[in-house]
């Protein structure tokens, strides 16, 4: 079956630029004690594309909210020199997915399959033809549906922000600052469900 081990090698780290929500953004915050002005950053939406984050708007065009790349590389901030994240207890879900992608189908079930560009990337991939583990279906079924929980309620906050927040003289941290703070509220919403993730 398709399995899969993380190797902590750190490649897709480099590879790829990481779209983040307000709460995973909290989650930095709260468990690794992140200051958010080193490590996240306002991504231009001309260079940069994500069907599934909303654009947030600013006085000087649309952007997404993203992790910071370390200067003069495409590492992710959070790649320490040996190849591992040192966040990776409580990184964003996004993150978690990889090497694998969610689908949902019309009747609202989720399928879990393995994302077709990391097949020949990630050297924690096991393949021999057969469906994926039924133990990774499980969890990431149960990620996805807390992703797209979470998924809404950012793009709800971006629509607000958008529609009614945002102002001549807005800046990216407005946006931030305004943005952990709904987090806050949405965590305890979560929690009160059993939806956290830590």
């Amino acid at each position: 079956m398709v399995s899969f081990k993380c190797k902590m090698c750190g490649y897709c780290c480099t590879r790829y630029w990481i779209p983040i929500t307000h709460l995973d953004m909290l989650r930095l915050v709260i468990y690794g004690n992140v200051e958010v002005s080193n490590a996240i950053e306002l991504k231009n939406a001309k260079i940069y594309h994500s069907k599934k984050f909303p654009k947030i708007k600013l006085r000087r065009g649309e952007y997404y909210l993203a992790l910071r790349e370390k200067k003069g590389s495409n590492s992710c901030i959070f790649l320490t020199d040996d190849g591992r994240c040192s966040v990776h207890e409580y990184k964003p879900l996004t993150c978690r997915f990889y090497p694998f992608v969610y689908i949902v189908q019309k009747d609202g079930t989720i399928k879990i399959s393995i994302n077709e560009k990391a097949i020949n990337e990630c050297p924690g991939i096991i393949l021999d033809n057969k469906p994926v583990d039924r133990d990774i279906v499980n969890s990431l079924t149960r990620l996805a549906r807390v992703r797209l929980i979470e998924l809404d309620l950012y793009r709800n906050l971006v629509n607000e922000w958008n529609s009614e927040l945002n102002g001549p003289f807005s800046r990216a941290r407005d946006f931030i600052e305004y943005a952990l703070d709904v987090a806050k509220r949405h965590k305890k919403n979560l929690e009160e469900k059993g939806m956290w993730i830590k």
